[in-house]
């Protein structure tokens, strides 16, 4: 946009091309010869990307600063392999990159992921502001995406409050430079319809001010019976190159959605044995017609950019968001009764309604010194969010799992929880510092800083009120050199923080829980930006983990700690002409180093120690125009099942395949998820629930571009 504004506007400025017009003008006869060199526009770290492989990412360092430079592993999802893979979650978009482990507890309506080990679900960023606070009951809607970025490990000198595994940024679509009109329809298994509009184009003859109006609407039945979904989604968006110095652009959207969640089924009978036999993972375990869920989130902010001169810049986003969750669901209270048959259950009622307020001020300087060139990042975030909660809770009657009465359900009257129905309120305020650092021939220093200060308050009806204001400074640290041949070695210590509500059983208050990395490895990038690799080899703890008091069960205390060792390998982008490829390896050490329960030295749940993706995209357009396939495979090693590793789930593979054809405006692609329809579990929280993973589905869409 404003990068190629400017490169027209040097074009048009250059004498060379005067020479031209005063010869036309005059009209000699023998023009004088002109060379015209253009570089290639540089990519946006927020447009689109025609490739597989992202050669910037704006979350590693709140700037452009290649990946390549950058002494920390990242990964970008670009839109070009959003498309081609058909996503249709979050979820779905994290499944091939290393590290991740994303839908391990099925469909129940939530963007369900790990990152190194760490169940990082409620860090989810848009544009890089905090999307929800402290929960995360609702899920974002893919086709809204240019690109996914995941930070991998702690990330709070940038951002404050995080978990220690990292994050995952959503990068929202905006106003496009050249002129955009498509439509889709995709079709597929359970009855899926889903319909997409893409529009962008310019407002003013000069293409100053542009628009972006994306928008969804989806409905699909499930796998498991009586479970459906549906979905609608719009994003207004509007860019306005104020002048060469400044713009501004607006960012809107508005999803609704209702789904049935699935909960997940008991181990004996999946995964173990029960002497009633094996258990089809269609059941389920809910109540026809009361288990559904009712979602809304509205989001209206900008992000505001001004150049005072080549050295200074000011940047300002601002969101105000807001989410409500009215519904119901189902789950376990004590497993299965004594004769494996009859599934205990009770009826969970939730509803919330939060809004959040979050502002990013930047204040961005480059300049030389001593022989050195600093990229200086001053900044001042702030957070705040408010949420109505009301939890209840109400009887239900146990099912057969084997021969389930649906109809014989008895359903108790809602019974308020009052420790879990209130107020909740937090107020985050931070100052970060960061300078990136060249010198030499290739090396790179990044260094920052940030202090925060907190204010949680919780209001329970039950009259309690819990009241905390911690504050924490947090540091980073990396040192990277960059070779001519595209070889680029690094080391990077990093730090997080997480402020906790509640109190141990003396009242005093929890201390954050803490996160620090220590991390290595080495980034390839070719010539071209087309291929890249990353090896990572990590050491990472959290601390000030909340374990059982064993003086008064219950109270907890921060005696609790994990470390998480691991290596990552990630390769992706363009093999040759037409092969693209993603393969990735992720091995995870995880332990419990300290616990006052008997899970001391025992793997955390959720966390499968190996992890491999493959998936490749070949052109076949030299042997039929227009034609390409792809096809991927996704393999997940055995995890504990239980917090006791009582028992394992079991390791599965799955593969995937896509077909290909473009002809003139229309695109249509053929998508196939586990095509072999493997019956799996994607991970368990207990031996009384286990999730089942996706059966095979296949997609069908139409893609129809009007520009």
């Amino acid at each position: 946009m404003k990068i190629q504004s400017a490169c027209l506007a040097v074009m048009l400025s250059c004498p060379c091309l005067d020479a031209v017009a005063q010869a036309l003008d005059q009209q000699t006869d023998t023009l004088p010869e002109v060379a015209v060199r253009a570089q290639k526009a540089k990519e946006s770290a927020t447009g689109p990307i025609h490739k597989y492989k992202a050669s910037q990412a704006r979350t590693a360092t709140k700037s452009d600063t290649a990946i390549n430079e950058t002494a920390q592993s990242i990964s970008v999802v670009t839109s070009e392999q959003i498309r081609d893979q058909s996503v249709q979650t979050l979820a779905d978009t994290l499944k091939f990159v290393a590290g991740v482990d994303a839908g391990q507890r099925g469909r129940r309506g939530l963007d369900d992921f790990s990152i190194r080990g760490f169940v990082q679900s409620d860090y989810v960023l848009r544009d890089g502001m905090r999307l929800f606070y402290d929960t995360a009951w609702v899920q974002a809607e893919p086709f809204g995406f240019e690109r996914v970025e995941v930070m991998k490990g702690p990330a709070s000198v940038l951002y404050g409050q995080t978990g220690p595994g990292g994050f995952v940024n959503v990068v929202s679509k905006r106003p496009t430079d050249q002129p955009l009109a498509a439509i889709g329809l995709t079709l597929g298994s359970y009855d899926q319809q889903q319909w997409t509009a893409d529009f962008s184009d310019a407002l003013d003859q000069d293409g100053a001010l542009r628009y972006r109006l994306v928008a969804l609407t989806s409905e699909s039945n499930d796998q498991v019976d009586f479970v459906d979904r549906s979905r609608s989604y719009i994003a207004p968006s509007l860019t306005w190159d104020i002048s060469d110095r400044t713009s501004i652009t607006l960012l809107t959207s508005y999803q609704k959605s209702r789904y049935v969640p699935v909960r997940g089924l008991p181990a004996e009978g999946t995964i173990l044995s029960n002497p009633n036999g094996k258990l089809p993972l269609s059941r389920f375990v809910g109540v026809p017609g009361l288990d559904q869920y009712d979602t809304e989130i509205s989001l209206f902010g900008y992000e505001f950019s001004h150049m005072f001169n080549d050295t200074l810049t000011f940047r300002q986003h601002v969101r105000y968001n807001t989410f409500n969750v009215d519904g119901a669901f189902t789950d376990t209270t004590n497993g299965l009764t004594a004769n494996k048959r009859n599934y205990q259950r009770r009826v969970n009622v939730r509803n919330l309604s939060a809004q959040m307020w979050t502002v990013d001020n930047q204040l961005a300087a480059h300049f030389n010194t001593l022989g050195l060139k600093h990229d200086l990042l001053v900044g001042a975030d702030m957070l705040h969010y408010n949420m109505d909660r009301t939890f209840s809770n109400r009887s239900v009657t146990a099912l057969n799992l084997y021969q389930p009465n649906y109809d014989a359900a008895v359903v108790g009257a809602p019974v308020v929880v009052p420790g879990s129905t209130g107020s909740d309120m937090a107020t985050q305020s931070g100052l970060y510092l960061q300078d990136l650092i060249k010198f030499g021939d290739g090396w790179h220093l990044q260094l920052g800083a940030r202090h925060d200060e907190t204010d949680l308050v919780q209001t329970r009806i039950n009259n309690t009120l819990t009241k905390s204001d911690p504050s924490k400074t947090t540091g980073k640290a990396g040192l990277l050199y960059a070779f001519e041949n595209g070889w680029s070695p690094y080391i990077s210590v990093s730090e997080s923080f997480l402020p906790l509500t509640g109190n141990t059983a003396e009242g005093t208050p929890f201390k954050p829980e803490t996160g620090e990395q220590h991390e290595a490895g080495i980034k390839y990038e070719s010539p071209d930006h087309r291929f890249g690799s990353t090896l990572a080899v990590y050491d990472l703890k959290r601390q000030n983990v909340t374990t059982t008091d064993p003086n008064n069960t219950s109270f907890s205390i921060q005696t609790g700690e994990q470390r998480h060792k691991g290596i990552e390998f990630e390769t992706t982008g363009q093999l040759t002409d037409r092969l693209n490829v993603i393969a990735t390896y992720s091995y995870i050490d995880a332990e419990i180093t300290k616990s006052t329960t008997n899970t001391l030295g025992k793997r955390p749940i959720l966390v499968a120690k190996n992890m491999a993706n493959v998936w490749l995209r070949y052109d076949l357009t030299g042997w039929v125009q227009g034609l390409g396939i792809g096809a991927g495979a996704r393999y997940i090693g055995d995890q504990a099942g239980d917090a006791q590793n009582s028992f394992e789930v079991p390791s599965y593979t799955l593969f995937d395949a896509a077909i290909y054809y473009n002809t003139a405006a229309w695109r249509f692609a053929l998508n196939a998820r586990n095509l072999a329809n493997k019956q799996y579990m994607a991970g368990c929280a207990s031996i009384n629930q286990c999730y089942p993973g996706d059966q095979r589905t296949v997609m069908l869409t139409a893609h129809y571009a009007f520009k």
